[in-house]
């Protein structure tokens, strides 16, 4: 499954339907308090989200996916399918709702009861045009994911000759990238089992909610005193009081932030020079992680001749089974350096990949947003890398069957050069975002390139004979 810009997704023309998730009831009386409270990211999240609204400067924060139902669309069994789903995922049912205060404000939570949450369905007419169609389809998901409302999530249907592509979209407060790429096995069964008159055949999952509540608990324990905080702060007066840059320029300082930002995709490695990777790292002392974190630090060094590699990298916090397949926002950054000497060869560098991200996995415990409160500073993310190996997720072996796309809004940001590397069933690639200038083409399209080369080159004396078969083309 890919991970893509809507913009850069082939949508197949249809007839639209809307369905748009409702309290079942016009009163608040469904709407129960909560004392379980947000997580730090949903909270960061969400106060962000008024500011921004403030300024008149607020854009989509949403994640979504595509993937296609067979056959004629039975509507009944599809809305028993999202609303056993949303019953499923107790954070879909549940509401925070900001306030401001002298400490900087405060959420409140209110849940809804399993099965109180209907579906109302909205026909939106037939589509001829799929660059037309999905125009439309953006301006929806852009439009019904305010994570300042509930729902903050939509549902949308498109009917073909045949089959019917389904559309899922969430504010990010809700969703994790790792949620997207589990959904469409899910809804998938469930709506397989509403069919056939069936249990779904999916493991329990546990709440956000209690995990939030949980992290809370963790969290207020940490000091200013504490190892972590300690870290941190030596990290951060190594940067000069920021967290890395891109390790080229890419913009002035007091460049707009109304920079809209380039997305793509590319592949790295196909199948078998995946595994020709992998077995390359592991006979040199690392793994597939370390091995690229590696490339993209020799790319920098060849492009810029840093010598000390900076970036910010997300790790997951599903640290206990009930987490694995569970919606919500489990992740936690913490930072990772490591030297890149002018004469090191790939597997050195790797090696110091391999024990910087050892030493960074337990700063991502602490959420990044009780770290900046701790510090007292204004952190923001602008240079990061995040790994994730797909191949075991939940039908990912059918996901290439099912046409799934994992979505993410448009960014307008002009500082921010994001980097996914996606271990999928088909080899590994990389999904990027950075400001689209002529500085910021100008520096990160070669990088990406340097990055894909090296990784080629790693895996070359693993891998029999010329490049395997292309993947689908991106």
């Amino acid at each position: 499954m890919k991970f893509i810009d809507i913009g850069d997704l082939d949508v197949r023309p249809g007839r639209l339907t809307v369905w748009r998730p409702t309290a079942g009831s016009p009163t608040p009386a469904h709407w129960t308090p909560d004392e379980r409270p947000a997580s730090y990211l949903q909270e960061a999240h969400l106060f962000d989200a008024l500011l921004s609204a403030d300024s008149g400067e607020r854009g989509p924060s949403w994640l979504a996916t595509a993937f296609e139902l067979p056959g004629a669309l039975d509507t009944a069994a599809l809305r028993a399918a999202l609303l056993g789903w949303v019953d499923r995922h107790e954070s879909l049912r549940s509401r925070l709702v900001p306030s401001r205060g002298e400490g900087g404000g405060r959420m409140s939570r209110e849940t809804l009861r399993p099965g109180a949450v209907d579906l109302a369905a909205d026909p939106r007419g037939e589509f001829t045009d799929g660059r037309e169609l999905g125009r439309v389809i953006e301006e929806l998901l852009d439009g019904a994911t305010d994570p300042l409302a509930w729902p903050s999530f939509v549902f949308a249907t498109v009917g073909h000759p045949g089959s019917t592509t389904v559309y899922l979209a969430f504010d990010h407060h809700h969703v994790d990238g790792y949620s997207i790429f589990l959904i469409a096995h899910e809804i998938r069964e469930l709506y397989a089992a509403a069919l056939d008159g069936r249990q779904a055949q999916l493991t329990d999952v546990g709440s956000f909610l209690d995990f939030a509540g949980w992290e809370r608990e963790d969290a207020a324990l940490v000091h200013g005193g504490h190892e972590t905080v300690l870290r941190w702060r030596e990290f951060l007066q190594a940067c000069g009081g920021r967290l890395p840059e891109f390790p080229a320029p890419l913009a002035p300082e007091e460049e707009s932030g109304r920079v809209a930002q380039r997305g793509g995709i590319t592949w790295l490695l196909d199948r078998e020079q995946a595994q020709g990777f992998h077995r390359a790292c592991k006979e040199q002392g690392g793994n597939f992680a370390s091995g690229i974190l590696a490339c993209l630090a020799l790319a920098a060094r060849e492009g810029s001749g840093l010598e000390d590699f900076r970036v910010m990298t997300p790790f997951h916090t599903r640290s206990q089974s009930q987490w694995q397949q569970s919606l919500g926002w489990y992740v936690g950054l913490a930072p990772v350096h490591f030297p890149v000497r002018p004469d090191a060869v790939f597997a050195e560098v790797m090696k110091e990949a391999y024990a910087a991200l050892d030493r960074a996995k337990p700063l991502a415990s602490v959420p990044f947003a009780r770290i900046t409160e701790l510090l007292g500073l204004p952190l923001e993310p602008r240079f990061m890398v995040s790994y994730m190996d797909i191949r075991r997720t939940p039908g990912a072996e059918q996901w290439a069957d099912w046409k799934a796309a994992a979505l993410r809004s448009r960014r307008m940001n002009p500082h921010e050069v994001y980097l996914w590397i996606m271990r999928s069933p088909e080899g590994a690639y990389l999904s990027y975002r950075f400001p689209d200038t002529a500085r910021g083409r100008a520096a990160v399209l070669p990088y990406l390139a340097g990055i894909e080369r090296l990784a080629q080159q790693v895996a070359a004396p693993h891998t029999s004979g010329s490049r395997g078969k292309e993947p689908a083309p991106c």
